[in-house]
């Protein structure tokens, strides 16, 4: 039940209380949940608290609206392995995901604003930004910088639609050994979020990646903004690795 008493806000409570039935199967995917009416009456609450709860539930991706219908359970997220190394394009290609990749900054050699992250910071590198959309939905939001010396004359190619780690393969005769990967939930400024079609107050899974090339440590640095409602987005880690 809820309690009043708690510092946690009462939809937040009846959001946990939902989201654990869901888990346990008491409401299983494809089942209509209690109405809000419903639940108000159930738990001794306001409409627009259920109301809150409820939305919560969506921007998690757990429960859908439809339209007259009612509010139901969301099939799980298809898993996306986005953090191997064979890069964006692949993971979802591997999943059978329709997806296509739009170039929203072009890829220019620039001075790097100062990031504690960023190997490039303070220096030179290409940058481009691109987004994913995943059976046209925006899930994807890249930043990426490239070591200028390593990658000459990328900048003269085309990369829209294009998988950069094919280019990477095909052009540079370079693999990645190995990659450190930072993760964090975060929320975006309004221009980032425009693109993912969010709120700034959305928070996302932000990762920072650097890909290190045989002789070449931090030859690529890049910013992934995850929208979670949409996939869940997995990693494949291996023993020993």
């Amino acid at each position: 039940m809820l309690n009043p008493k708690s510092p946690i806000p009462l939809y937040h409570q009846l959001a946990d209380i939902l989201l654990e039935r869901i888990r346990s199967g008491i409401y299983t995917t494809g089942q209509m949940i209690p109405s809000e009416t419903g639940l108000a009456q159930q738990y001794g609450i306001g409409r627009p608290t259920v109301r809150q709860a409820m939305e919560t539930l969506v921007q998690k991706g757990v429960i859908q609206r439809r339209r007259g219908a009612g509010t139901f359970v969301r099939p799980p997220a298809p898993q996306v392995d986005l953090f191997s190394l064979a890069g964006t394009s692949q993971a979802f290609l591997t999943k059978g995901i329709p997806s296509v990749t739009r170039i929203i900054v072009p890829i220019a050699s620039q001075e790097i604003h100062p990031d504690p992250d960023n190997p490039f910071s303070g220096g030179k590198a290409f940058f481009l930004s691109r987004l994913t959309l995943a059976d046209d939905v925006p899930v994807l939001l890249e930043d990426i910088f490239l070591d200028t010396e390593l990658f000459m004359g990328i900048d003269t190619i085309d990369l829209e639609n294009k998988s950069l780690s094919q280019i990477v393969s095909d052009f540079y005769y370079l693999a990645p050994e190995n990659a450190t990967q930072l993760f964090r939930v975060e929320r975006l400024d309004a221009e980032r979020a425009g693109w993912l079609n969010l709120k700034a107050s959305d928070p996302v899974l932000s990762v920072r990646r650097t890909l290190n090339f045989p002789k070449a440590p931090n030859g690529i640095f890049s910013v992934l903004f995850c929208r979670t409602d949409r996939f869940s987005f997995s990693q494949t880690l291996q023993p020993g690795g």
